[in-house]
């Protein structure tokens, strides 16, 4: 297993600086179109940091980037790093009020942005506060816009800089997570959190000797961190794909040479979907990092010929649970990491017996490996942090041997298809139709792992709205896997005492009788805007 190095090297700079000097021409990262080596990748960086200052960045000043799967992503990502600046990945979904409070909220002045998401920014353009600088990569737009507008090339051609020096507390990226009782909360991460989460020891798979595919989005921890970082730190090779697609995947894996990656538990099972083939198991991978583990893991790696392991971690708190490659448990997620404490707790934070549903808290044993708290959010974090102790809002338990099961979210947070979906957001949006009077949105089962996200829906009085309906109305207001698939109206929703939503019924109500947007062909696809 991979020993962490000191504290002090555990930054991006010190990774590309190292890679380049020891083995500046090996491959390090590369997409459909072209490769980078260590050695042009790191001078590449120091070129793309000296574009950004010429912009006016300084050290730890955050920068926004929108930006599609390719290599210009991760030149984009790392310039900034090498010069010290702080990148705010945005999900390419995000359109309307969540794209307005993301950049409002991060105080940014500068955005990286494709041309195809930049009407979005344009229709927002009244409510952005701080925005001075716009970036584009792509065709670049005719006709006046309110910010300064600047070529992608031409940061990317940057007159080269010296590298800063970066220390573990210097802020590596603002990541934003959904909320639960509020908007999105930006995860404020240090460059020695970062490269926690990305260490090879979190997962005991990746060498020097392995290529990863990074079929996750980079604006996710899971394709940025777990993919081309970890790669990096190994020494090896990562190759980033446009996406995941399960047709075409395992054409990807052999056509590239790819030995290990991240899937999440609905990619692995949209693969077993797949037609069987005679030649599935004949290609080069060697090990998939499933999240979650499904009840049997054993079918993947047997078909697919490559050996399974699992972790669980969140961008707030690193991965901190891994099973490694010798012992793995059917739907579990490992044991503790090396560095990390944890306990199961009750809502009053005394820790339950084993084998009792307890909620997962963790700190790291040195500074710095989590995060450095929310983003302009000083009360959310203190209540993260109660008795000094991390609260993931994820429900576990643990058996005699130290193996962590996850049980359920303990927040409203939503998991569909790899993306958190905040239950808060969903709902403003549905409320801003003038015919609903209130409503509630929670995840239920999904056939593919993870959830479906159901709305129960009560009407204004005397007024009338179909699933349909409220369907084409959120498309568009919402990212694509925000908008719920099914819906339900209602009298009246469930109450406690205190007349608190009772969420926890709608979930065990189902979705029988509930208006379903992919079986009724209203389902809003990936990506409305391209």
């Amino acid at each position: 297993m991979t020993v962490m190095p000191e504290l002090a090297q555990r930054n991006l700079g010190a990774v590309l600086g190292m890679g380049a000097a020891g083995y500046p021409d090996k491959v390090a990262v590369r997409d459909r179109v072209a490769a980078l080596s260590y050695g042009d990748l790191w001078e590449d960086c120091l070129r793309v940091a000296g574009g950004f200052i010429s912009l006016g960045v300084a050290r730890q000043d955050p920068v926004l980037v929108m930006l599609d799967n390719h290599l210009e992503f991760v030149r984009v990502w790392l310039g900034l790093a090498v010069g010290g600046a702080v990148e705010v990945p945005v999900n390419t979904a995000y359109l309307g009020s969540i794209l307005s409070y993301v950049i409002n909220q991060s105080c940014a002045k500068v955005m990286v942005v494709e041309n195809c998401y930049l009407s979005r920014l344009v229709e927002l353009a009244p409510e952005l506060q701080g925005l001075e600088t716009v970036v584009v990569r792509g065709d670049m737009p005719e006709g006046g816009l309110p910010w300064r507008v600047v070529s992608l090339n031409e940061v990317l051609a940057g007159r080269p800089t010296a590298p800063v020096t970066l220390d573990p507390w210097d802020l590596h990226g603002i990541m934003y997570t959904s909320g639960t009782t509020g908007p999105s909360k930006g995860v404020r991460v240090t460059h020695a959190h970062a490269y926690g989460y990305a260490s090879p020891s979190a997962y005991g798979v990746a060498t020097a000797d392995d290529v990863a595919v990074v079929a996750l989005p980079l604006f996710h921890i899971g394709g940025q961190w777990a993919g081309v970082y970890n790669a990096l730190i190994a020494g090896g090779s990562a190759v980033v794909l446009d996406g995941f697609h399960a047709s075409e995947f395992w054409n990807d894996i052999r056509a590239f040479g790819c030995t290990v990656g991240l899937l999440l538990g609905a990619m692995a099972d949209f693969l077993l979907r797949q037609p069987a083939r005679l030649d599935d198991a004949d290609n080069p991978f060697r090990v998939a990092v499933v999240v979650p583990l499904g009840a049997e893991p054993h079918v993947f790696a047997q078909r697919f010929g490559v050996k399974v392991c699992t972790a669980y971690g969140s961008t707030e708190a690193s991965a901190v649970i891994a099973s490694g490659l010798d012992r793995i448990v059917p739907r579990s997620c490992g044991t503790l990491r090396e560095g990390f404490e944890a306990r199961l707790v009750d809502p009053n934070d005394m820790e339950v017996p084993v084998g009792q549903v307890g909620e997962l808290v963790v700190r790291a044993r040195e500074p710095w490996m989590l995060m450095d708290g929310y983003h302009q959010m000083p009360e959310a974090t203190v209540r993260a942090w109660r008795n000094l102790w991390f609260h993931t809002g994820d429900a576990f338990t643990r058996d005699e041997s130290g193996t962590f099961f996850f049980v359920d979210r303990t927040k409203d947070a939503i998991r569909r298809r790899g993306e958190n979906v905040s239950s808060f957001e969903v709902e403003s949006e549905i409320s801003r139709h003038p015919a609903v009077a209130e409503c509630a949105v929670v995840g239920v089962e999904s056939a593919h792992s993870e959830q479906e996200i159901k709305a129960s829906i009560v009407l204004q009085p005397g007024t009338e709205l179909s699933g349909e309906e409220l369907v084409r109305f959120l498309t568009g207001r919402l990212p694509y896997f925000m908008v719920p698939r099914y819906i339900e109206f209602r009298d009246e929703l469930p109450r406690t005492p205190t007349q608190k939503i009772r969420k926890e019924a709608l979930r065990a109500a189902g979705t029988e009788g509930n208006f379903d947007a992919v079986a009724a062909g209203v389902a809003p696809k990936r990506d409305p805007a391209r």
